[in-house]
Parts: structure tokens; C-alpha cells; sequence
């Protein structure tokens, strides 16, 4: 009997490694590229969870800045002084259009801001400046500074009737603290404040109350207007008498605060910025603070309403370029453009409305807000160019690989006169 010899194990072929080998290398390519992706979107996801959270954030921060502003100033308007020919009066609530820091707007030039890059042209932001009493000032033992009620100047002409004589104000007792600050002198029956600076105070030794001296306006270099706030040698003309005198309710000294918001593309991201403004006139000049660099975009509204008696009148809003007759922005109002567009209709000046801008503030008791926040990070699988610029999604954003967030809010400021109660005028 033959004996069979049991044969060797048959091992795989060259051609089986290399096809096993590709499939293994496909399959585990498809994993690495799976977890890329999931890694990538995460890490997208996770961004724009951090936007949506700026988002909240930076608004729940203008909400309180909004909501404080005017605080012991109300709507009235404020009459920082004049540059030349250039007149400074503003509002506790003031917005600057599509402000480029380049001296044309509200705020003077700065070297430090960028508007955004061609690419970004039409989304330049607005600022926004607000101002208030600084009621949590102390001087330096830390007791509260508080108002300072004006009295009678009774050794001025016509004591009788004026809360001042010449570059002085009176009042019954005035802390040392407020020397060097920058002070709003506010008459409760008027609709308009005087913004000044204190270079002394001095108790006078002949009467029973303190004299402060005052310069005009929020920095040196800055001379009163005609009217309300101005003062001369030999007195105070009539116009001046209406505010200084007659309205025997008096009038408070306070000292200012003011904080101002811009979005600042000079890094080629857009950074929002903050800048505090101290009623220390002597301190230097605040620097622009960075809060984010996911907020690309403020713009902000002024809502009018038409009939402050009603609560449910309606809301005019500046600017807001489609309605008919459009509205600008109320900072570039002008008497003919805006004259006819006030409720109720404006013609002739008045002290208490000296413009139709003036007029239309008075009524302001609405503050607009849109923020649009967007990823730290872009996904370039989503860039739609369009000759040199983006293409836009259909809620107007480039698709330039940022996704983004928005939100429209609507705020009424607690210290302007609330609808339902008839301003005096």
C-alpha cells in the first residue's frame, strides 16, 4: 500500500496581498477621513455655539448701557460747547452712522481704527455713545459724591433770579471731589443741559453756599454756545436768564460717565471695542478696550413715536430708507429733511426744540439693535467668490466660509419719559 505524503499549506498569492492590501488601505483612508470630519465639523460646531454665545452676551451688555443711559438727563439735549464752527451738542443716547473714526462723524479721528476690507465695503459698523450720571462716584475716602442742588447767587446781579454769576455756579455746599470733573448742570424743568468742566471750588466767606468754577464744554479748546449755556462778564443775557433763572425748581450739578461701542477692523478681523469715559479731566484719554473678535457687525435705529400720550402709537424709525418719504439717521437730520417727518410737524425754532432734529429726539423713546456675530473659524468648502467679492446667502451674509448669527432686539431706555406721559415743554 502506497503511502500518500500530505501536501504543504497553500499560502496567498502576491496579487491576494496587494488587492487585501489596497481594500484594508480604502477602508481605513474612508476612517481617517470620517474622523477628520466629524473632528472638523465638532470644531465648527463648537465655534459657532462660542458666536451664538458672544451674541447673547454682547447683547445682554448694550441692554444694560442702553437701559442706564440718561440717567439724570432724561431725553434732554446736552450742549457739549463748540470747535470753531463745529457745534457739539448731543444726546444721553447718541449714534454715529457707519462712523469711519476719520473726523467726519461724531468722533474725532483715530489712527487705530480700520473700516473693514474691500471685500467686507458695505459692512462697516455704527457707534454708539451713551451717557449718564455717575451716581457711584466717591472722592478719595470713598463717601459718595451724589448731586450738588445749585442755590441763588446772592451776590451776583439780579440774585434773585440766577443760579449763576459769570463763570460761577452756586450751590449750598459742594464737595471738593468734584474739582477736575467733567459735570452736567441739569434745570428739571428744561430740556436741555449744560456740560462743563470744574477748575475750582470755593466756599464763599460773605455768603452762606459755595461758588464753582466752570469752564464750557468736554475739553479744553471748547467755548459755550449762544444760549442756554453761555455766560459773560457783564452778565447773562436774556435766553440765558430762561435756564439760569425763573424756573425757581433749581437745578443739580452731576458728574458724568459715558461709554462708547465701535467695531474695529484694523487686525483684518473685526474686534468690538469699548471705551469708558471718565468725568476726570484730568486723567488721560481712554483706550479702546477689545471685548471680542466674533462680533463683525453693529447698527442701531432711533424709533420715534408719534403720539407719547398713547403707548400703542406708532414708532417711526431713523433711519429707514423704506419708508415713504424715507428717514435718515437722525444724526444727519437736517430742518428740510427732517422738519417735515416730525409728528406733529416742526417749523420754528424754539429754545426747547432748536431743530427738527431736536424735535424728533425729544420723541425718541425706542433704541433699535442688530449684532451679527460670526465663527472664529471658516470652512473653505463654503467660499462662493463672485468676481472679487463674495456671493451673499439669502440673509445677506457673504459666503466667504464664516457662518454667522444675528439678532434684531428692541429697547426702551428706562430714564427717557416713558410712553403715556406727557413731556412738559
Amino acid at each position: 500500500m502506497k503511502r500518500r505524503v500530505p501536501s504543504s499549506p497553500r499560502g496567498f498569492t502576491l496579487l491576494e496581498l496587494m488587492v487585501a492590501s489596497s481594500l484594508s488601505l480604502i477602508v481605513l483612508a474612508a476612517a481617517l477621513w470620517s474622523a477628520a470630519e466629524l473632528q472638523r465639523r465638532g470644531t465648527f460646531e463648537e465655534s459657532l455655539m462660542e458666536a451664538q454665545n458672544t451674541l447673547r452676551a454682547v447683547r445682554e451688555l448694550l441692554v444694560v448701557e442702553l437701559q442706564r443711559a440718561g440717567m439724570g438727563v432724561g431725553s434732554a439735549r446736552m450742549v457739549f460747547g463748540r470747535t470753531g464752527a463745529l457745534i457739539d451738542q448731543r444726546y444721553a443716547i447718541t449714534v454715529s452712522p457707519e462712523e469711519r473714526f476719520d473726523g467726519s462723524g461724531l468722533f474725532a479721528k483715530d489712527d487705530k481704527f480700520q473700516p473693514p476690507p474691500a471685500d467686507y465695503g458695505t459692512r462697516i459698523s455704527d457707534a454708539l455713545q451713551v451717557w449718564s450720571w455717575d451716581s457711584e462716584a466717591v472722592d478719595a475716602f470713598g463717601t459718595p459724591i451724589g448731586m450738588v442742588p445749585l442755590t441763588l447767587c446772592t451776590h451776583a446781579p439780579n440774585a434773585s433770579d440766577l443760579y449763576r454769576s459769570g463763570n460761577e455756579l452756586c450751590a449750598n455746599a459742594a464737595p471738593a471731589a468734584i474739582k477736575n470733573r467733567l459735570v452736567m448742570v441739569v434745570r428739571p424743568e428744561m430740556r436741555t443741559s449744560c456740560i462743563m468742566r470744574v477748575t475750582s471750588v470755593a466756599q464763599d466767606t460773605a455768603s452762606p453756599y459755595a461758588r464753582i468754577t466752570v469752564s464750557p464744554g468736554l475739553v479744553e479748546g471748547q467755548t459755550a454756545l449762544t444760549g442756554p449755556c453761555t455766560s459773560t462778564a457783564a452778565g447773562l443775557p436774556p435766553d440765558d436768564r430762561v435756564f439760569w433763572g425763573n424756573d425757581k425748581t433749581g437745578g443739580f450739578i452731576l458728574l458724568m460717565r459715558g461709554s462708547a461701542f465701535r467695531v474695529n477692523w484694523t487686525s483684518k478681523v473685526p474686534v468690538l471695542e469699548r471705551q469708558d469715559l471718565s468725568s476726570d479731566t484730568t486723567a488721560p484719554p481712554a483706550n479702546w478696550v477689545a471685548l471680542s473678535q466674533d462680533v463683525e457687525m453693529i447698527r442701531l435705529r432711533l424709533g420715534v413715536m408719534t403720539d407719547l400720550t398713547d403707548p400703542t402709537s406708532p414708532v417711526l424709525w431713523f433711519p429707514d430708507e423704506k419708508a415713504t418719504p424715507s428717514r435718515p439717521a437722525l444724526e444727519s437730520c437736517t430742518n428740510a429733511t427732517c422738519g417735515p417727518l416730525v409728528p406733529g410737524g416742526w417749523a420754528t425754532p424754539t429754545p426747547e426744540q432748536p431743530s427738527a432734529r431736536d424735535a424728533l429726539m425729544n420723541n425718541m423713546r425706542m433704541v433699535q439693535v442688530q449684532v451679527i456675530t460670526r465663527t472664529a473659524r471658516l470652512d473653505s468648502s463654503l467660499i462662493q467668490r463672485n468676481g472679487g467679492g463674495f456671493l451673499v446667502d439669502e440673509d445677506g451674509h457673504p459666503r466667504d466660509g464664516y457662518k454667522r448669527r444675528s439678532s434684531t432686539l428692541e429697547i426702551m431706555p428706562r430714564n427717557f419719559a416713558y410712553a403715556g406721559v406727557k413731556v412738559k415743554r
